[in-house]
């Protein structure tokens, strides 16, 4: 690993020990606000946005005749046809609600990069690292490289989603 001065760190330790020496200890946790602020909105808006549409499709004529039809079958249906959106509505709407939820906090990760890149002798606040990416860049630069992370989130989120209920019912697990 090579410092922004360009010496060589030894690898992880070396590079922890090369922040501690330089920064201080507390430079290890860099960002570590706006990441724990993010997190209660991004769970709130990955599960509310899946319930919101899942339960729509299920009070839907579509839904209602789904699962009806999955009552019929019993047993004799695996785990997958047992899926009450279907595997590919699973993964949809995983899809979307991943999105929303990245769309919705990716700002908080944008500061928080901010601030992990910044020195000591110019470091700013949470806030004010937020003003000055706002000033510097305009509103648009809290969502730069959004598009990429959007990439790597969807395929994630739409995967959990579709392992989630589909171990729901490998374990009869029953909804609360």
């Amino acid at each position: 690993m090579i410092a922004p001065g360009g010496e060589a760190l030894g690898g992880l330790i070396g590079a922890f020990r090369h922040m501690i020496q330089t920064e201080g200890f507390f430079s290890l946790y860099k960002g570590l606000v706006p990441s724990i602020i993010s997190m209660a909105p991004s769970g709130a808006v990955f599960y509310g946005i899946y319930d919101i549409l899942k339960s729509g499709y299920l009070r839907s004529p579509e839904g209602r005749k789904r699962i009806q039809d999955i009552k019929q079958g019993g047993q004799e249906l695996n785990a997958f046809e047992q899926l009450e959106l279907g595997p590919v509505r699973t993964l949809l709407y995983g899809a979307i609600a991943g999105a929303c939820s990245e769309a919705a906090t990716y700002t908080f990760e944008v500061v928080r990069r901010h601030l992990q890149m910044q020195v000591r002798a110019t470091k700013l606040s949470a806030l004010a690292t937020c003003v000055k990416i706002v000033q510097e860049g305009g509103v648009s630069a809290l969502y730069a490289g959004l598009i990429p992370s959007l990439l790597q989130v969807l395929p994630s989120a739409a995967i959990s989603y579709l392992v989630y209920e589909f171990m729901k019912i490998v374990l009869k697990v029953e909804p609360a």
